[in-house]
């Protein structure tokens, strides 16, 4: 037998048990996390510099298994050196072939930090919860002058 045929044998066996794994009708294995929150901010605005910074990023939240769930966005404590709001972020992806070029929108955040004349570097968590109730924080920090 030929390279190719075993390849091709080797491929049709792993789609087989592939197809064998999944469950028809959506549901998860007992005991499967349904609850851990993930989230994703791109691009990463790393430690804003204490002269100030505004930015824009898009914002991906997943439920365990569950991709891309629907959020709502605060800052713990309200601090009024930071302000943050949910928005329709746009990007370009760029394609892999000529003409593959496309806008894509998601949701995302607008942040507006402003100068840090403290002496000290600061942090403020920005809060994500879903519609259960449940949240994961990401920290944004600020440099000090």
């Amino acid at each position: 037998m030929d390279m190719k045929k075993i390849f091709a044998i080797a491929i049709a066996a792993v789609l087989c048990l592939g197809t064998f794994s999944c469950t028809k009708d959506g549901a998860y294995p007992e005991g499967a996390d349904m609850t851990s929150l993930r989230v994703s901010v791109t691009p990463d605005p790393g430690t804003v510099p204490a002269i100030g910074s505004e930015f824009e990023a898009a914002v991906v939240v997943h439920q365990g298994p569950v991709l891309d769930v629907a959020w709502n966005v605060s800052v713990d404590g309200n601090p009024d050196w930071i302000t943050v709001k949910k928005i329709r972020y746009k990007s370009n992806f760029t394609g892999t072939y000529s003409g593959d070029d496309v806008e894509v929108e998601q949701d995302g955040i607008a942040c507006a930090v402003l100068p840090n004349g403290t002496g000290k570097k600061r942090s403020a968590n920005i809060r994500f919860t879903v519609d259960d109730g449940r949240s994961i924080i990401r920290t944004i920090n600020q440099a000090a002058k």
